[in-house]
């Protein structure tokens, strides 16, 4: 007799984590890589320079992605369910905490392009003002993750080409703690590139495993 453990197929290979990740932005009309690893080894091959590294993270829930999904429902007489569902919209968002007092930090977290703001030539000060008519500043990100190493290494990507900073969050200045820029970041469509967010999967460990995932 047949029972579920002779008609189950469970890979726990398959269970992955993000053991170590890091979040770059570019400037908005930067082109995106057509692919993020070369060769039969599947290697990951490095960003250009125009995309930018935002640095440490804070290690509790370091980067957070969010979906939200509205629909809209129609009832129908004898039916206890809705007939029919229809998305109305799809928001994906990216949360993270920065740690790092850099240029891009401060670009995205204040909403402002400082390439062509300098330090001063004796004392290298620094400084920028908040823009007094807000403007919407879109950026590219890309969000690489890592699971494992070496040969088994699978890179878990993903892509927002029109990202808006639309949350963020309380600075707070103390000596019992270090300083912080949380940022949340939503996705819009490029309608040139045709998406919104984009999934990547690739690596040697990924290649190795991708028949057990079922991907041909």
């Amino acid at each position: 007799m047949a029972d579920l453990s002779s008609i189950a197929v469970k890979h726990t290979e398959l269970i992955r984590k993000v053991q170590q990740a890091s979040v770059f932005v570019a400037p908005i009309a930067t082109a995106i890589p057509a692919a993020f690893t070369t060769g039969a080894t599947a290697d990951l091959t490095a960003l250009p320079a125009a995309w930018k590294d935002v640095g440490v993270v804070t290690k509790d829930d370091a980067y957070s992605w969010t979906r939200s999904v509205n629909m809209a429902e129609t009832t129908s007489h004898g039916f206890v369910d809705p007939t029919r569902r229809d998305i109305t919209s799809n928001v994906s968002s990216l949360q993270f905490t920065a740690q790092e007092l850099s240029r891009v930090v401060l670009e995205q977290y204040h909403n402002v392009d400082l390439s062509a703001v300098t330090s001063t030539v004796t004392t290298n000060e620094f400084s920028f003002s908040d823009p007094l008519a807000p403007a919407t500043r879109f950026s590219r990100i890309i969000a690489i993750g890592q699971d494992g190493a070496g040969t088994n290494a699978i890179f878990i990507i993903r892509i927002m080409p029109r990202a808006i900073m639309t949350a963020p969050g309380d600075m707070s200045w103390s000596d019992d703690n270090e300083l912080t820029f949380p940022m949340e970041f939503s996705a819009t469509p490029d309608t040139t590139l045709g998406y919104s967010m984009r999934y990547v999967f690739a690596g040697p460990g990924w290649k190795a495993l991708i028949t057990n995932m079922g991907i041909t």
